[in-house]
């Protein structure tokens, strides 16, 4: 399990602001989120997960990260919001990008009404288990039956669940009523019960071994604490002992570590970058920032899925590289909901609704065990299919490798001949376009500087002694050119000939004509 980690380059996203509010950039859900991506993503077993199941998926924003793994085949995802899943049930639709370049592996995407606690055949074969922050809100007697249908039934080779740090809510200034961060959790955890829980796990499934990571760490000086929020990552022990080892990365000497976030001795505690080459990305590291001893709660969450919660550090941190795209960032996740218009909005009317309505509109539902009656705990064991999707393929490509790298690289050249100024050389009169720029844009096929040096030469090209490919100018012929800027007389096109009289009146050849006779005319 030591190859199990994350790249740290969390550290600085917490900070106080000028209410004194604990913030965190970006968002915890966001951290969360980059953190399953990113060790689903390891390069020594991401080839392997090509089965996923996500656990009370609510609106199924985690969809649209998880369909990016290059392997994956098939995404399910579950909850127990029926009324929910139907709602956001286009959010797995294919866009139009998946008609116009289609992916050339399949894709098939399961929208299910189902219980975590409870065994269907839709789940056999699952590579990847995730449970989000859903355990919290579980009652005791369908957290027990959780491990039995996860470990004993499904058996994944990897499994995800994560749920908030109580050690942490000391920082937080208005809990609700029930002491707790959500009116849906059943209970919050310390990291030493959240250890328990999992172990017990490993106690009883002896073929799993488990791993703890934090996510959203501590302001400066509160370290003690623990993160916000805490993960443990479950690995099924021979999918783990048949992986290759990975090889081994040093990591930049300037990056804070999140457990600690401060520099290391002898650095600067101004802003440090770092070119991450397996991303391709520059990593902005924060300085520590200090922060007053006033707690306020923090709007980390977007929905119910609310504040993370803390846990172990023991595994690496996290990579700052992968950003969510801002339509993730619903309305509740900075503290806002629909209902929190502007000023100019107009007036909000003040419409009581019942209690049971209040429940059935929940925008999530992880428990579903609001009724404690025994005709709801039955109803929460069925699974029935929402919706499922099929991405379009492409066609199997049947061209060689060599005649894929010549065709990416022509491709990559005509494109950047497309730029125009960019490249464009007035004294030559011509275009000089860098040999490496076309080599650095072929990322789809891997090829050498001195193979697409080959490919441009075999096509006629001339490359320079500065190895800048050269492209004459392309003139256009005289009959097909067109002034845009020219003066036409629409009128000259009835104008006749002296010889056939018609110059006279250009109107006089049709004069005789009635609509009648020329129903093309007056169409």
């Amino acid at each position: 399990m030591e190859h199990v980690k994350l790249p740290n380059n969390w550290g600085g996203c917490c900070y106080y602001d000028e209410a004194n509010k604990i913030r965190f950039d970006p968002p915890v859900y966001e951290q969360r989120y980059s953190a399953v991506l990113r060790l689903l993503d390891l390069e020594y077993w991401t080839a392997s997960m090509k089965k996923i199941v996500e656990f009370g998926c609510a609106e199924m924003k985690l969809f649209r990260l998880l369909r990016s793994l290059p392997a994956v085949e098939k995404i399910l995802e579950v909850d127990i919001d029926d009324r929910l899943l139907t709602q956001c049930r286009n959010s797995v639709k294919p866009l139009l990008v998946d008609y116009v370049a289609p992916s050339p592996k399949p894709l098939t995407v399961e929208v299910w009404r189902g219980d975590i606690s409870a065994s269907h055949e839709c789940l056999e074969g699952t590579d990847a288990v995730i449970g989000i922050e859903i355990i919290e809100h579980l009652h005791q007697s369908v957290l027990d039956k959780v491990p039995e249908n996860v470990f004993g039934f499904i058996r994944p080779k990897v499994a995800f669940f994560s749920t908030p740090n109580a050690e942490y809510n000391v920082l937080f200034d208005g809990l609700l009523a029930n002491g707790f961060r959500h009116d849906d959790h059943k209970f919050e955890w310390t990291r030493t019960q959240f250890e328990e829980w999992a172990s017990s796990i490993c106690q009883r499934y002896p073929d799993y071994c488990v791993k703890y990571f934090g996510i959203g760490p501590a302001p400066p000086g509160s370290e003690a604490i623990g993160c916000v929020s805490q993960m443990a990552v479950f690995v099924r022990k021979d999918f783990l002992s048949g992986l290759p080892d990975p090889p081994t990365k040093t990591p930049p000497s300037s990056v804070v570590d999140v457990r600690t976030d401060e520099p290391q001795q002898g650095e600067s505690s101004k802003t440090k970058y770092w070119f991450d080459r397996e991303t391709r990305e520059v990593m902005a590291v924060l300085p520590p920032q200090e922060a007053s001893a006033g707690d306020e709660e923090e709007d980390e969450d977007e929905d119910e899925d609310e504040d993370v919660v803390g846990g172990f550090y023991r595994g690496g941190d996290m990579d700052e590289g992968w950003t969510l795209e801002k339509e993730l960032n619903l309305d509740i996740d900075n503290g806002s909901s629909d209902g929190e218009q502007e000023e100019d909005d107009g007036d909000l009317l003040d419409i009581p609704i019942p209690e049971e309505m209040v429940r059935a509109m929940r925008v999530r539902n992880d428990s579903g065990n609001f009724e404690e009656d025994e005709e709801a705990e039955l109803r929460n064991g069925e699974y029935w299919l929402i919706v499922r999707e099929e991405y379009p393929v492409a066609p199997p490509d049947e061209r060689t490798a060599e005649q894929r790298v010549r065709d990416e690289a022509l491709y990559q050249l005509r494109r950047l001949r497309n730029f125009g100024e960019d490249f464009f050389n007035p004294e030559q009169q011509a275009y000089l376009i860098p040999l490496h720029a076309v080599h650095n844009c072929m990322g789809t096929e891997q090829a050498t500087m001195e193979q697409v040096r080959t490919i441009v030469t075999e096509e006629g090209y001339r490359i320079t002694a500065e190895d800048m490919i050269c492209l004459p100018m392309e003139y256009s012929s005289d009959e097909d050119a067109v002034d845009d800027f020219a003066e036409y007389d629409v009128d000259e096109r009835f104008v006749g000939t002296e010889e056939d009289g018609t110059n006279e009146c250009p109107n006089r050849a049709v004069e005789g004509l009635s609509l009648a006779e020329d129903n093309a005319t007056w169409d």
